[in-house]
């Protein structure tokens, strides 16, 4: 316990720095909301001229298919873990990264905090965002949610942002071992828009894909919540989903943690 306290204080701490430091980036903020309606109006417009010859695909309605975007939307706008790769791989390559070798907390951890005050910061605008979209586009968001989806949603959620953000890390520290971790980025970016639903709904793929991208985490980053929180999926499903995530979490905590940890002694920049 005496170990666990400061540690919570720390993580505390570079939260509310975070947050309090997105103020000076309202205009981003306000441009994170405007993707969010963006995302939505797409969504009406696309699907609109789709569901016109046709009541359902793959399972959806039309409302609840506007539904699933106005949530996911959302959901999307809190995972702002793509920064931490890009300043990793910057900072590693450019020698500036012993600043985070030198601060007293683990790299990770700051990176976890730091990403939870830019998503609370940015939840105020897009949940905004969010509502006016549902309300403006004519999306129903009220359906028959079980109090127990509700609960893993919930759980899942932030235990989502979590394993982002470490297996960005992940990702990031790659500039260690390769100079550049460009090429990884800009693979995983393409890729983690398509598995984690953010693009389209899951659901809409072959049985064979769905059905492997289960075992996968990104599954639960964004469209597992989405579909709880839209009454979509039964909370079996839900629980289920957290277990796989809490699983993967516990693989990819310290699989970034090693990687770090070895790659860095690598690294000549201390003192640059």
């Amino acid at each position: 316990m005496s170990r666990i306290k400061p540690g919570i204080t720390k993580f505390i701490a570079v939260a509310r720095t975070l947050f309090k430091a997105q103020t000076a980036y309202r205009f981003d903020m306000a441009m994170a909301a405007v993707e969010t309606l963006g995302r939505v109006l797409f969504a009406r417009i696309l699907w609109g001229v789709v569901f016109q010859s046709r009541e359902t695909v793959g399972g959806f309605t039309y409302q609840r298919m506007l539904a699933y975007y106005v949530v996911s939307s959302f959901l999307v706008s809190l995972e702002t873990s793509y920064s931490v790769e890009s300043e990793l791989n910057e900072r590693i390559r450019g020698g500036s990264f012993s600043k985070y070798m030198v601060i007293p907390t683990n790299p990770i951890a700051h990176f976890m905090a730091r990403t939870c005050g830019s998503a609370l910061y940015s939840a105020m605008f897009t949940s905004v965002a969010a509502v006016f979209g549902a309300a403006a586009f004519g999306a129903r968001l009220t359906g028959a949610v079980e109090p127990g989806a509700a609960a893993s949603a919930a759980l899942m959620i932030p235990l989502g942002l979590a394993f982002m953000v470490c297996f960005r890390f992940w990702i990031g520290v790659m500039a260690f071992r390769f100079e550049d971790a460009g090429f990884f980025i800009h693979l995983e970016g393409s890729v983690i828009q398509f598995v984690t639903g953010a693009m389209v709904p899951l659901a809409l793929l072959p049985d064979s894909v769905t059905g492997a991208l289960r075992f996968l985490p990104f599954h639960y980053v964004t469209y597992t919540p989405a579909m709880l929180l839209t009454g979509q999926l039964s909370r079996r499903e839900g629980w289920a989903g957290l277990a796989i995530l809490a699983a993967w979490m516990c693989v990819m905590l310290p699989l970034a943690q090693l990687t770090y940890d070895r790659a860095r002694v690598r690294y000549d920049g201390v003192g640059a």
